[in-house]
């Protein structure tokens, strides 16, 4: 027997999307994913389970009309997230470096301007 699928890939893209933008708005919400589950109709363990497909890169689900805009957008966001991620990473090292740098010449100088007992 194969498997059914209970929700439309319309109501899992747009409540996914509907968790994202609450989570960025009220920060402070805890009861989002239940809240945007009853919304839905879904269950909340479903509604989890596909935030957690996005998390990890991969929420991509068939769409018999060929209509993957929402999903396309999804996927760009999060390659320009990580992008992101990886330039501000670097960017920390370089920083971490110049850090260590400062900290030595300040050591030297001040064993240079130290009087000599």
């Amino acid at each position: 027997m194969a498997f059914e699928r209970k929700y439309t890939d319309e109501v899992r893209t747009r409540s996914v999307e509907t968790v994202i933008r609450r989570r960025r708005d009220e920060p402070g919400n805890r009861a989002i994913i239940r809240e945007v589950a009853e919304e839905f109709d879904v269950g909340p363990q479903s509604l989890r389970q596909w935030l957690a497909r996005y998390d990890d890169g991969s929420y991509d689900y068939d769409d018999d009309d060929g209509d993957r805009e929402v999903t396309r957008r999804i996927g760009s966001s999060r390659q320009a997230l990580t992008e992101r991620i990886a330039f501000l990473e670097r960017r920390i090292l370089v920083l971490e470096e110049d850090n260590r740098s400062l900290t030595r010449v300040v050591a030297l100088l001040s064993e240079q301007l130290r009087p000599l007992a």
